[in-house]
């Protein structure tokens, strides 16, 4: 008996044995299977990123070469077209509003421009050059600022003679007088000096598409009439208010003799389109953040 007993116990010291030589060999096993399953899905995914990034590079491809060809197509319509900067600004002044821009950081941003090798030019200029082929410096440039307020004569002008370079004045011309705008008799200095042109911003700054075509040429005519009689200078440039126009907008302007305009979308300048002038809202930051 006591013998039996004892290959008992030698039965199942051996069946544990194999028990747990078969409990490690599953685990092993199964260990190994999740590994190569790991390692297919990484594999998997690593086939599926890199496919998404092939693909992402093929559209972006695709729309490069579109953009190109619509490029292409737009200026073979509307040019010859140049990418001539047309900086715009309104107030230059120590305000924190957005329209403003310091007076020591305009004057940087004109030092720039020297050293950058840039020229002034008006926006006749411009367009003279992208109509008939009339020579423009290596690097023209444009300065254009808005509603005639008063800072530009007190801070931007003087800059401006010190730098000798030319900008335009878009006047609004029912205020001009008015506290924060400039005078007649500033005007006439600033034009007296060759430095400035003075060009129409209507005559009291509404959104130009919603008006009716009567008021519409008042606003845009009128201005003209009032500006030309007080200055003594012929107004051919032109200023949207809020950037807004439309073709009723740009046909007045032909018909009453301007020659351009500017809006506050950004773009190529191109022959065709003397009344869509794009220009490059300018804030109180280095002229370099504007690709200049």
């Amino acid at each position: 008996m006591s013998k039996m007993k004892k290959h008992y116990k030698i039965f199942l010291l051996l069946g544990g044995i194999v028990l747990l030589i078969g409990v490690a060999f599953w685990q092993n096993n199964t260990r190994k299977i999740e590994e190569k399953r790991t390692s297919q899905s990484y594999f998997s995914s690593a086939i599926e990123e890199a496919r998404k990034k092939e693909e992402e590079k093929r559209k972006e491809e695709e729309e490069k070469k579109r953009q190109e060809e619509e490029t292409k197509r737009f200026i073979a319509t509307y040019g010859p077209c140049r990418n001539i900067p047309i900086l715009m600004y309104h107030h230059i002044g120590e305000d924190t509003n957005w329209l403003f821009v310091k007076k020591e950081t305009f004057t940087s941003q004109m030092d720039y421009l020297v050293q950058k090798g840039y020229q002034t030019v008006t926006l006749i200029d411009l367009v003279a050059s992208l109509q008939s082929g009339q020579s423009l410096p290596s690097k023209p440039v444009v300065l254009t600022f808005d509603d005639g307020y008063r800072d530009f004569y007190q801070n931007a002008y003087p800059i401006l003679k010190t730098h000798n370079f030319k900008a335009t004045l878009f006047v609004i011309s029912q205020h001009v007088g008015g506290s924060e705008y400039v005078t007649w008799e500033q005007l006439r200095e600033m034009i007296g000096s060759g430095l400035v042109t003075v060009g129409d911003h209507t005559l009291s700054h509404p959104s130009l598409p919603i008006l009716s075509e009567e008021r519409l040429k008042d606003e845009v005519i009128s201005a003209k009439n009032i500006l030309e009689a007080q200055l003594g200078t012929t107004i051919n440039v032109f200023s949207y208010p809020y950037g807004g126009s439309n073709g009723e907008v740009e046909k007045i302007l032909k018909e009453s003799g301007f020659i351009a305009a500017v809006t506050t979308k950004r773009g190529l300048s191109c022959a065709k389109l003397p009344y869509e002038l794009p220009r490059i809202r300018i804030g109180n930051s280095p002229l370099s953040n504007y690709g200049l």
